[in-house]
């Protein structure tokens, strides 16, 4: 009867099939490299959202009292929302409140639909003049290019038209999603009323604003009806050219002679001085804002997107020009094409490593394994839904040493076995399936290891490690099957004979693994002759490990590595747009004269869509300017923050200039103090203090609350008296002073085609008036009859009144806001801010917290570390149920914290923050060690139990056997993530360095500590075993 094959052995007596699946897989896999979906990052779910609220003519104090604490109190009872992120900015007449809902929460869109309705239902609770209440649930979804249409000789119109144009080719893309446009700027016909004129013939605002309106409503006309026919009505509009608004006739004299609005009005099509506009490189321009569908292909939709405008750019005239200020799409390309030249390079170093440290033909069959798993890996990535980013092929660097490591170990025991006399059939299907369950315990090990991340992590940081441990196993999965189903065939076909040691004269081949072995041999010599030293220095090296990653500058996620950068620019609020577009345009004009800045756009009174995923936009008003600026390179986005920060944050005076360097973190500003109670007063008191002590402190480059100063207003206050006796109200003082004074009243429209022209009644000196000017204003009084100056009917009285209050979690709160100096660490500042704040005296009342970066790392570091214990904890059982001894297990176990040490020693070598990216990087460092561990203490018990071999014995010829697969993977481990170092990516660089230092210190530490460690604690164990043994066969 035929023995029952193994997966092995049939995998070796069927390599023709095994090897065909293979070739098919690869094949898949380099199809798949150039066709797979590409992103430079997972997709992240901004899980925030904004409500709007407008009540025209409140003032700041009416709007928190009537507004603001109602629409809180009502968002607060969802449980989806966050309360202590979410904000409220109440300013005249209008309030946002930013609404950040729960980590927890994974399908946003059903929760935005049923917000939406309920905040549609609430606005009925609210005052009569709150206009209108808006949610605005795209405030998340970040934009995939932003492309501007400038021109100097086209007005706004015709770029609009051309602009609508190429929106009607983009949509013909299947993989573009929703598009936008802003900056567009809407003419309107303005009607500026004479007022002295008015009033010589009987007339005032009222009377032809009701006029004009008659003549622009327009309804239904009915219909004539017959037995056979329905022919609708319509009645011809009497305003359709700017001609017809001025020929309208106003008034009628009783000798029959016609007034007409130009009699009376000045009339002017034009463009209304603007709140906001944008302007690229000093030129005036709109912007589309172009987003991509889930699921896309994002470089596949660039490059479909660069084919449109091309073709675009063909068909409209030379004097108008298009500039892409933002291409996520290039981004993804150029980011995944380093990484894949990174991976590239990393792939070539292991390589080069195998083959100088083995012969040409073992060497051979190691290396080949990584070009076939990576490209397997590809396909199945392709397969699965797993898209290309920075974060799956981080794991594909990650385990290239790892990859390599199963079949070093196989081979290695391979050439033992045939060495020894065995076949090299026998001996191939033997070193298999012997190191089998070693290779699969350590694999297993890491893989599952990084699982806990995925049910312990919450938000942003879930979602950027999301697909990482998905990769991890699927790799490792590939690598496993590789060297068990392929290696075997692959070493009995390729190497025939053990290595020699010797050439054919006799003398002794050099190789620079045997000059490691016979310097390995003495070193483990000398341990084991001192072996409580030895064990002190691990001991000593755990401590001193610890203190070192104690003491890390900590910075959970890094700078983004962008030629491109951001500018924010805010003044009081009440501050002029033209105030602020003055200094905007300044240092606009000073970063255009740079060589190393490829564009400026300038978003003056507006702020830009979001282009970066963790870069939210921020409240706009006149008091604000923002800059996007392009660089040639991120080194040079570097160099000219590093010398324009310094120079020019605090040059323009009552201006706060911020140099904003991208960022993955979320934090608005890397420090943030926050100050609650129920006393503005007391906060603003201690806010100011605060702000003194910060700003004698070198390190902060700019200090500032959100607090604004109180802003100068003017009151009207009625005299009822009067007011009654001649019958004006407060309805017509605000029609009156708001049409005069403000940006007018809308009355009609005109329509030319599909273009909107509003028709608005303006007073003339709408635009520059003073507060006598106001007092001086005729108001219409007896039903238009007559009219009196302002004063005769109220009072007018300047004030000051509060120009913004901010409100967190329900609760008045000032925040002061602080920027860094370029390389000083937020986490450190804060600390020592802390320690000093403590000294101050706070009155009671007053809630002390923080924010920025501190506030980021305590939400997410407690879960990081608690998915570094769970991990921990699973590699332990992994180990108890692979050796089935626990205190073999604890062993093991134990050794994993001589990787401290060397990760520690890189972060501070290379002066890099201790990032998330380090904590992958631990977690590949204890997969590492438990899988040396695993294969040195299985051969060491191994030895005892069919050797007989006592445990020193064991455990010393073990090690000195398992050193060079140990070695060998620990180099190539190493250098495969040489390339992450050199690339000196932000968030990759610290990854590479924690793995390149651990797995070298910590190859050294383990190849001596935990062999004389498991001599030290087992010597008196063979006795004991034989004892046991003895009583289980009883």
């Amino acid at each position: 009867m035929n023995k029952k094959r193994n997966a092995i052995e049939w995998a070796m007596h069927y390599r023709q099939i095994v090897i065909l699946v293979v070739c098919c897989l690869i094949a898949f896999g380099i199809y798949s490299l150039p066709n797979m979906r590409k992103n430079e990052f997972p997709d992240f779910t901004i899980r925030q959202g904004l409500v709007v609220a407008v009540a025209p003519g409140n003032t700041v104090e009416e709007m928190v009292e009537q507004v603001t604490k109602p629409l809180e109190d009502y968002i607060f009872t969802y449980k989806e929302v966050k309360r202590n992120k979410t904000f409220s900015t109440t300013r005249d007449g209008i309030v946002y409140i930013q609404v950040e809902l729960v980590d927890e929460l994974n399908n946003k869109d059903e929760f935005w639909s049923k917000f939406k309705h309920g905040v549609s239902v609430f606005k009925s609770e609210l005052p009569s003049n709150v206009l209108a209440v808006q949610v605005v649930d795209d405030f998340g979804d970040t934009s995939a290019l932003l492309i501007t249409m400038e021109s100097e000789e086209k007005t706004y119109r015709e770029l609009d038209d051309y602009m609508e144009e190429l929106r009607n080719r983009l949509r013909r893309i299947e993989s573009v999603g929703r598009m936008s446009v802003s900056g567009m700027r809407k003419e309107q016909i303005s009607v500026y009323l004479d007022n002295d004129r008015l009033a010589r013939y009987g007339l005032n605002d009222q009377m032809l604003e009701v006029t004009l309106f008659s003549k622009g409503f327009s309804t239904t006309g009915g219909q004539v009806k017959d037995d056979a026919y329905v022919q609708p009505v319509y009645v011809a509009k009497s305003l359709n050219t700017v001609y017809d608004v001025e020929r309208q006739i106003v008034y009628t004299d009783p000798s029959g002679n016609n007034i007409r609005l130009g009699d009376v009005a000045r009339i002017v099509r034009e463009y209304p001085e603007a709140d906001s506009y944008i302007e690229n490189n000093g030129k005036k321009c709109i912007l589309l804002s172009v987003e991509m569908k889930k699921g896309q292909n994002i470089v596949k939709m660039g490059e479909e997107v660069n084919q449109v405008l091309e073709e675009f750019k063909g068909s409209i005239p030379p004097e108008v020009n298009i500039y892409r200020i933002t291409d996520q799409s290039k981004v993804v390309d150029d980011s995944v094409i380093n990484f894949l030249k990174e991976l590239v390079i990393a792939i070539v170093a292991v390589i080069i490593v195998v083959m100088l440290l083995l012969p040409f033909r073992v060497a051979l069959v190691a290396a080949s394994t990584i070009p076939i798993t990576i490209f397997i890996s590809l396909g199945l990535f392709n397969a699965f839904g797993i898209e290309l980013n920075t974060v799956t092929l981080a794991a594909l660097i990650v385990t290239l040493g790892m990859i390599v490591d199963n079949s070093i170990v196989i081979i290695d025991n391979y050439l033992e076995k045939i060495g020894e006399g065995q076949s090299r059939w026998h001996a191939s299907i033997e070193s298999t399936t012997h190191f089998l369950k070693s290779i699969f315990s350590a694999t297993l090990a890491i893989s599952i290891t990084f699982f806990p991340f995925l049910f312990m992590m919450t938000g942003m940081v879930h979602d950027f490690v999301l697909s990482f441990p998905w990769s991890i196993t699927l790799i490792l999965g590939v690598s496993l099957l590789v060297a068990t189903l392929l290696v075997p065939f692959m070493q009995f076909y390729f190497i025939r004979k053990p290595i020699r040691e010797k050439n054919a004269g006799g003398k002794k081949k050099f190789s620079f693994l045997d000059l490691s072995q016979t310097f390995y041999n003495k070193l483990l010599d000398h341990c084991f002759r001192h072996p409580l030293i030895t064990v002190s220095v691990g001991i000593l090296s755990v401590v001193l490990g610890a203190y070192l990653m104690g003491g890390l500058p900590q910075k959970l996620m890094p700078i983004a590595d962008r030629n491109q950068f951001a500018v924010e620019i805010t003044l009081p609020t009440g501050t002029a747009i033209d105030r602020t577009v003055a200094v905007s345009d300044s240092v606009a004009h000073i970063l255009r004269r740079d060589p190393r800045v490829v564009s400026v756009t300038s978003f003056n009174g507006c702020a830009s869509p979001r282009f970066h995923t963790a870069y939210a936009p921020q409240i706009a008003g006149t008091n604000y300017a923002q800059l996007v600026v392009n660089t040639v390179s991120s080194e040079a986005t570097e160099e000219v923050l590093d010398e324009y920060t310094p120079r020019y944050t605090g040059y323009f005076p009552d201006a706060w200039v911020r140099f904003k360097q991208l960022s993955y973190s979320q934090a608005v500003y890397p420090v943030e103090i926050r100050l609650s109670g129920e006393d503005v007063g007391q906060l603003r008191i201690v806010s100011d203090q605060i702000v003194a002590m910060l700003r004698s402190m070198p390190e902060f480059d700019m200090v500032r609350t959100n607090y604004n100063e109180p802003l100068a207003a003017t009151r009207v206050v009625l005299k009822e008296d009067e007011a009654s006796r001649l019958g004006v109200n407060n309805l017509a003082v605000e029609t009156t002073l708001a049409m005069r004074y403000g940006s007018g009243l809308p009355i009609t429209s005109l329509w030319e085609g599909d273009y909107n022209l509003p028709v608005v009644l303006r007073g003339m000196r709408a635009d520059s008036a003073s507060s006598v000017d106001l007092e001086d204003e005729l108001i219409p009084v007896m039903a238009g009859i007559v009219a009196v100056p302002l004063r005769q009917v109220a009072q007018v009285e300047p004030c000051w009144k509060e120009g913004q209050i901010v409100r967190r979690n329900g609760v008045y709160t000032i925040t002061v806001q602080a920027d860094p100096g370029r390389g000083q660490n937020a986490m450190a500042l804060t600390e020592t801010i802390a320690g000093k704040i403590e000294e101050m005296a706070i009155p009671d009342g007053i809630s002390l917290a923080y924010g920025g970066e501190v506030e980021e790392n305590e939400e997410n570091m407690p879960p990081i570390m608690g998915a570094l214990v769970v991990a921990a904890v699973i590699i332990f059982f992994i180990l108890v149920v692979h050796f089935h001894k626990l205190n073999i297990a604890l062993l093991i176990f134990a050794s994993i914290s001589l990787c401290v040490l060397g990760a520690a020693t890189g972060v501070l070598v290379h002066g890099l923050d201790f990032s998330v990216t380090c904590v992958l990087g631990l977690i590949s460092l204890m997969g590492i060690i438990v899988r040396n561990g695993i294969i040195m203490i299985d051969y060491a018990e191994e030895l005892r139990k069919t050797e007989k071999l006592s445990v020193r014995d064991a455990i010393y010829h073990s090690a000195r056997r398992r050193m060079r697969p140990i070695f060998l993977t620990s180099a190539a481990a190493s250098m495969g993530v040489v390339p992450m170092i050199l690339g000196k990516s932000g968030l990759w660089m610290p990854m590479g360095t924690v793995i390149c230092y651990g797995t070298l210190i910590t190859m050294v530490l383990l190849l001596t500590v935990l062999p004389v460690s498991y001599w030290l604690i087992f010597r008196g164990s063979t006795r004991k075993r034989a004892q046991m043994a003895a009583v289980e066969r009883e």
